[in-house]
């Protein structure tokens, strides 16, 4: 099974774990149709998604643990933020943030809540455009998608008023932009504190891309292509 475990896995290891375990313990899934799903507290439901790119948009009362599993793959993902940033992310519905992944046939979807939750999966949103774009937002956030040609291409990161951050390019298959030696995601696969610097990743193949960014606090990104 291959299994991508994102923000904050590596900050928050001994909370996770306890959450993981949590997740085994909600009891046989119920099947459901359709493309969204809600509930209060701990939940595990057998979806009838077929395969493809998704943009899970999750609102949230409380923190939310969320893992997406078929039998081949497993992606666990947490909305969380910082007590700087949680006012200003707050909106009259909750917490809302949004995470882009590929999937298998009929995944599982494993809910960890206090509260009211609700999960939706659409296919990604695209604009019309290419470099530069900028981007902004607190806490987890998946970018439409956006033309990106092959040749250079800058990440001008910041993050503010959180733990750590990482933000994570994505073709139009599904497929994550690994670094030279395929061991780590292109442009940052996770650093812990504030952050603000420029990071180059060569584009092998014109394409549609999207940014997923996984930060309890507040981001920004901008996108530029590097003039030879």
């Amino acid at each position: 099974m291959r299994k991508t475990f994102t923000f904050p896995a590596l900050l928050l290891a001994l909370a996770l774990v306890g959450l993981v375990i949590t997740a085994g313990c909600v009891g046989t899934p119920t099947t459901t149709p359709g493309t969204s799903f809600s509930g209060t507290g701990n939940e595990s439901i057998a979806t009838e998604l077929p395969a493809g790119v998704y943009t899970v948009t999750i609102t949230q009362a409380n923190i939310t643990a969320v893992s997406v599993e078929t039998k081949e793959t497993e992606t666990f993902i947490e909305g969380r933020y910082t007590d700087a940033a949680a006012a200003a992310a707050k909106t009259a519905d909750g917490w809302v943030w949004t995470y882009a992944l590929l999937t298998d046939a009929n995944p599982t979807l494993v809910i960890n809540a206090t509260g009211d939750w609700k999960a939706e999966f659409a296919f990604p949103q695209q604009i019309d455009g290419v470099p530069p774009q900028t981007f902004t937002g607190i806490g987890n956030a998946a970018t439409p998608f956006f033309m990106i040609n092959e040749g250079n291409v800058s990440f001008a990161i910041k993050a503010t008023n959180n733990t750590a951050i990482g933000v994570c390019l994505m073709d139009y298959d599904g497929n994550p932009v690994m670094d030279a030696t395929n061991t780590f995601e292109e442009p940052l696969a996770y650093h812990l504190g504030t952050y603000n610097d420029t990071i180059v990743v060569p584009i092998t193949k014109s394409d549609n891309y999207l940014l997923n960014v996984m930060c309890d606090g507040e981001w920004s990104v901008v996108v530029s292509e590097v003039l030879a």
